[in-house]
């Protein structure tokens, strides 16, 4: 009888973990940081891993947004050196907070709140974040219409960004000012079981292997719409999601290139990976891919990108953070060793998951201008040197 019960309560356990990965969770950030102190252009946080990672991220907090600049003194003396500080009574100096930038305020923020850091930078559409002219499109998928945003641009290089599992399009707008610098029309792109897009027939996520069929029908949108090649861009789940698509899209060969951000191209390494983050040995995590099995029929060889090299023989622009805690950098090692003449690949320090860009814009942004030069025809580049 214990034996049974046993077993029941593992394979409770391992249904539970499963959801992790296949239920749609669109309850926004989970990890808080307090405010302990607020001056003109100015936060001072709680002392954390997030308040204290370098670079640029996104503020949230219930009802606002703000960005979160550069660290200007994580030393205990921060609030002495900005006297206009507004701080947590009694908490200021001796909470020894970290100091950084703020700008683009929205919303009521005041010390004492709990705020998200997140990667997310940019809120609102390419319109409403760097003011340019913006589509709202309803590309029809095979489930009904998915939300797309459109950034214009003369090229005939689209670019197709994806975000990552219970993201959002916003993920994607980092890349948006580079894209139209370069020319490239930009679409940012929902897919099934996101708000305002169909969901799924079992209402759950499939790890890419349905989802690449929604990124399918954004490509003909594209393509019927002035496209004569692609370059997509893909986030974590992403990541997978252009993976299935090049193996199994009739319209893989319109795509010039791919820009992945610290992709999951190995979804099973990746479960592993979480088991062993919690202090587990990476075998504990086989309940729960046997979980994920049952419920969606998982092709693993397939959601594999390494045991597939010949669906990559293009161009990959490939960025992995050293400090990713939700897929692990081994993969994307992996991936760029298989395809050694094909990765150009950045592993970037002090980066967590999908933060390569936040770290350092400016490194990230050349990386990418220049691997999209490479890309495009003669004639592009020109137009785009001469817009510049």
């Amino acid at each position: 009888m214990l034996a049974v019960v046993a077993v029941g309560a593992g394979v409770a356990v391992s249904w539970r973990f499963s959801d992790d990965v296949l239920v749609p969770d669109r309850s926004g950030w989970a990890r808080k940081t307090e405010v302990l102190g607020l001056a003109p252009g100015r936060i001072v946080l709680a002392r954390d891993e997030d308040s204290e990672r370098p670079g640029v991220y996104g503020l949230d907090w219930p009802g606002g947004h703000a960005v979160l600049g550069p660290i200007v003194s994580g030393r205990r003396r921060a609030f002495a050196r900005y006297p206009g500080i507004t701080s947590t009574a009694g908490r200021g100096a001796a909470g020894g907070g970290v100091t950084r930038r703020l700008r683009d305020v929205r919303g009521y923020l005041a010390p004492e709140m709990d705020v998200g850091v997140d990667s997310t930078v940019y809120s609102g559409d390419p319109r409403q974040a760097f003011g340019l002219p913006t589509e709202h499109v309803a590309v029809p998928g095979e489930l009904g219409p998915m939300p797309a945003w459109l950034a214009p641009a003369r090229g005939r290089t689209w670019a197709i960004v994806v975000h990552g599992l219970n993201g959002t399009r916003e993920d994607g707008m980092r890349l948006v000012p580079t894209l139209h610098r370069a020319g490239m029309p930009a679409m940012l792109i929902g897919y099934r079981e996101d708000e305002g897009a169909p969901p799924s027939p079992d209402n759950l996520h499939h790890m890419g292997l349905t989802e690449w069929r929604d990124l399918q029908a954004a490509a003909r949108y594209a393509l019927a719409h002035g496209a004569h090649r692609l370059v997509l861009g893909g986030y974590s789940m992403g990541g997978a999601i252009l993976a299935q698509f090049m193996q199994k899209s009739r319209l893989a060969p319109r795509v010039a290139g791919l820009v992945l951000d610290a992709p999951a191209l190995d979804w099973r390494r990746t479960i592993e990976f979480n088991a062993e983050q919690m202090g587990l040995p990476g075998f504990t995590a086989l309940p729960v891919i046997g979980a994920i099995s049952a419920r969606i029929d998982a092709d693993w060889h397939s959601l594999d990108a390494v045991a597939h090299p010949d669906s990559f023989q293009l161009p990959i622009l490939l960025f992995h953070g050293l400090d990713d805690k939700v897929v692990p950098i081994a993969t994307s090692n992996a991936f760029a060793a298989e395809l050694p003449r094909r990765v150009t690949y950045l592993r970037v320090p002090h980066a967590g998951h999908v933060e390569s860009w936040n770290v350092d814009p400016r490194r990230y942004e050349h990386r990418l201008r220049t691997f999209l030069a490479r890309l495009k025809p003669a004639d592009e580049n020109q137009a785009g040197a001469d817009r510049k």
